[in-house]
């Protein structure tokens, strides 16, 4: 059965504006608590919607056997890696920034899918690909310190770390939504999440972190659980259980446009005129690699 990428394409860009306000949310949600209690609440409060979709067909619990250690293997890689990453990162460099780097996942995706799933991809897409992480490079070297990156270098390389986190993920969960649900992944990946960030959360409070739960942090918490940690990543899992890897690794690169414009509104953070060119290149690039593929289809 032949997909047509183009009816994909609504799923796609909902995912990426989730995500992109995502950065802006944890951003926002760190006023008020520390690293590891945001990413602890925001997969708690999830697993509530996703136990009531799973608990209408309970055979969406299910793992076989031989699947769960790929499982475990894939929850450590994100959301438990991917998130202490991006959400150190996000105390140390702006969110803007954090969300440029995100845009390396496509190349990560790319290596990690050549290495364990032998995709071949277009030269196009390569150029294209390469041609977005021009404009990452030269949107995050102009970068200087401000409110928002006390310690952008340190928070820089904690947001690659990130990007290697999702890479790897897209090729690991692309392998397992051929047999699960996305929901079923989904619900997985809040469980071991809450379960290894709630001892971790428990010793941060209790060493040096207070609690401030005033409206604009229960909001971010809110949209980080539903609109980020379920719908978010139900469309990313979803639509990798019928697309290659690297086209939906490649919409990474607009996030940095959602989370950039999101910025400009809230904090008045606004990119200098080469990152603003930077950051069309990026877009340049998405295009160019999807429009390419989406061409081939429908030639097909």
């Amino acid at each position: 059965m032949k997909i047509t990428s183009g009816r994909f394409l609504p799923l796609l860009i909902l995912m990426t504006i989730l995500f992109g306000l995502s950065f802006i949310a944890t951003k926002q949600a760190l006023t008020g608590l520390g690293i590891f209690q945001v990413v602890f609440l925001r997969h708690v409060i999830a697993l509530l919607p996703l136990s009531l979709i799973l608990w209408r067909d309970k055979k969406l619990f299910y793992i076989a056997p031989r699947d769960r250690w790929t499982l475990l293997g894939l929850t450590f890689v994100e959301p438990v890696g991917y998130f202490i990453f991006e959400t150190y990162g996000l105390r140390y460099t702006s969110p803007a920034m954090v969300s440029i780097i995100i845009a390396t996942i496509p190349v990560f995706s790319l290596l990690f899918a050549y290495w364990l799933l032998n995709e071949k991809v277009h030269i196009i897409a390569f150029i294209g690909i390469l041609l977005s992480l021009l404009g990452v490079y030269g949107v995050v070297t102009v970068q200087q310190k401000s409110v928002l990156a006390p310690l952008p270098l340190l928070g820089n390389l904690l947001a690659v770390g990130a990007a290697i986190s999702a890479g790897f993920y897209n090729v690991l969960c692309r392998k397992l939504t051929q047999t699960y649900s996305p929901w079923t992944i989904t619900f997985y990946q809040a469980v071991v999440a809450a379960l290894f960030f709630l001892p971790l959360s428990i010793f941060e409070h209790l060493t040096d972190v207070a609690l401030i739960l005033n409206k604009s942090v229960l909001i971010s918490i809110l949209y980080l659980a539903l609109g980020s940690s379920v719908l978010a990543y139900f469309l990313l899992n979803f639509t990798l259980r019928h697309l290659p890897t690297y086209k939906v690794a490649v919409f990474a690169n607009l996030i940095p446009v959602v989370t950039v414009f999101a910025s400009w509104m809230i904090y008045g953070e606004w990119l200098d005129p080469r990152q603003l060119l930077g950051t069309l290149v990026v877009i340049l690039g998405v295009t160019l690699t999807y429009y390419r593929f989406a061409t081939k289809k429908l030639k097909d």
